[in-house]
């Protein structure tokens, strides 16, 4: 399975793309009763983080949503037949009802500013997101981009260098720059079972959820295999490690 043109056209220059009915209905319902049994065995109330039912994150029942469907087929011929990084673990991300009504705060960031290892940022190569449930409105937890920030990151670490990632105390504290103005965001709305791919350097969020019911999704980080390399690269020549992006656009 392939992205069509349309679609391709829709991730070069927004940053990202929704491919519906991507993970069959089976597999879907298979993850959400692990999930859901995993919930019903108590969550922390002093939870807070992105990340829930972290004994889920490396079992079949989760990874094979990539691996075993289409999703990987479109990551593949999009980034490079094995050039990608082996995935075996994915992100449970649960977006709970709120009784707070308000705009809410999306929380905008770019992923892996703040996971430094030995001075290197831990940046990657697409995101990967599974919705797991309807997400049918907006303010239902959905997962949401601002358009083209791909292209507005690479141009700021061109002016400033890609080591302001290491500077610059904005990322440290608001995980992205108050020197990239921010467009609208788009709250992403689908079925259980579509797709969303997102560059790297898209600016996203998990939108608040004033809807009656949990927003289910899972996220995976798709790494090139060179990324870790040089890790500077890719964020000054976003589509680097896109050998299809780079010709179907005629990107040099």
């Amino acid at each position: 399975m392939q992205l069509s043109y349309e679609q391709k056209r829709m991730f070069y220059e927004q940053g990202y793309v929704s491919v519906p009915g991507v993970v069959p209905a089976f597999m879907i319902r298979d993850a959400l009763k692990a999930i859901n049994h995993s919930i019903g065995q108590g969550i922390d109330a002093e939870h807070t983080g992105a990340n829930y039912c972290r004994e889920l994150e490396t079992t079949p029942v989760i990874t094979d949503l990539l691996n075993k469907t289409p999703a990987w087929e479109i990551a593949q011929s999009l980034i490079g037949r094995g050039d990608i990084c082996p995935v075996n673990h994915g992100q449970i991300a649960l977006r709970f009802p709120s009784t707070e009504h308000g705009p809410g705060h999306f929380g905008a960031h770019l992923d892996g500013v703040l996971r430094l290892k030995d001075g290197i940022v831990q940046n990657f190569t697409a995101l990967a997101g599974i919705l797991l449930s309807d997400v049918t409105e907006s303010y239902a937890g959905n997962f949401t981009v601002y358009p083209g920030t791909h292209r507005q990151y690479e141009q700021y670490f061109r002016d400033h260098g890609p080591d302001i990632l290491l500077t610059e105390t904005a990322f440290q504290t608001q995980h992205h720059s108050p020197n990239v103005p921010l467009p609208e965001p788009v709250q992403i709305t689908g079925k259980a079972g579509d797709l969303i791919l997102c560059h790297y350097q898209l600016v996203h969020a998990a939108g608040p959820n004033f809807a009656h019911q949990i927003r289910y999704a899972c996220f995976f980080r798709l790494d090139h295999v060179n990324r870790a390399k040089d890790w500077r690269a890719p964020l000054i020549d976003k589509w680097l490690h896109w050998p299809d992006i780079r010709e179907t656009f005629q990107e040099n």
